[in-house]
């Protein structure tokens, strides 16, 4: 569905974005502006001919940093993050906000994996607004993570325990930061503390699969061996039935301590 979507809306934004930049075009650019967009939207943001049509857009736009960001997207999305920073770093040269900065920042974390990079952008962006929030989860979510990925289990606490305080200022409880929280205590080995945010986790987003899981390593971790075995098998078809991470960029690449089929190998060991 979430595929589905991203090719119905994708010339919706890239006409509403384009009506926008026009104004200081001539009849004739206008004409052959429209055309590309309009002759863009009939093939896939995958392809070859998508990246001809935006080098062609950037012809008569080379200024507007949305096109350059359009360029990265699908690069990264077909994990050819080289090719794609080119694209983004162009993309935040040309933007007078920070909007493209953060979206880097996210893909240095997520997708590259680059997390002294990334944590490096967040601490920047953070001086300049404590309170940015980027996919759906503010700047000490994603530095969260990088942390998690380093290690540092403490420090990355720290940054998960302001991402879930921040949604509750809100109302909002956040099942991934719950998720996370719960993995970090399972890897400072407070088990006990871990199944807690995980019981929020799962509280939150019903049957998933990843959090299920993480829970079964902790109850066997603390002797609880016959529930560990039982959760474990639930988590598992859970998944199988696709009730794990539905971040919106998971469908392409893989988040921190997300479970794969590889995961439950050791259902048997358990």
């Amino acid at each position: 569905m979430k595929t589905f979507l991203l090719f119905v809306l994708f010339p919706v934004i890239l006409f509403s974005q384009t009506s926008t930049m026009m104004k200081n075009l001539d009849d004739t650019q206008k004409k052959i502006l429209l055309n590309l967009v309009k002759e863009d939207a009939k093939v896939s943001i995958f392809s070859i001919q998508h990246q001809q049509y935006l080098d062609s857009i950037l012809i008569i736009l080379p200024k507007e940093a949305f096109f350059w960001q359009q360029k990265a997207m699908p690069l990264f999305k077909q994990k050819k993050y080289e090719l794609g920073m080119v694209y983004l770093n162009k993309a935040v040269e040309l933007d007078k906000t920070n909007h493209y900065k953060e979206y880097r920042a996210f893909i240095k974390c997520v997708f590259q994996k680059n997390y002294t990079e990334a944590l490096n952008e967040f601490k920047a962006l953070s001086e300049e607004n404590e309170n940015g929030v980027i996919m759906d989860h503010p700047y000490t979510f994603w530095m969260a993570l990088c942390y998690l990925q380093l290690n540092q289990f403490d420090v990355s606490k720290k940054y998960m325990e302001k991402a879930v305080a921040f949604g509750k200022k809100y109302n909002e409880v956040n099942p991934y930061e719950m998720f996370y929280l719960g993995v970090i205590e399972y890897e400072k080995g407070n088990y006990q503390e871990a199944i807690k945010n995980l019981d929020i986790s799962l509280k939150y987003y019903k049957d998933f699969a990843d959090a299920k899981y993480y829970k079964a390593l902790s109850l066997a971790r603390t002797d609880k061996k016959e529930e560990a075995g039982k959760l474990l098998l639930e988590s598992k078809e859970n998944f199988e039935t696709g009730k794990s991470f539905n971040e919106g960029n998971s469908l392409y690449e893989t988040f921190p301590y997300q479970v794969s089929r590889l995961s439950y190998v050791s259902i048997e060991a358990l």
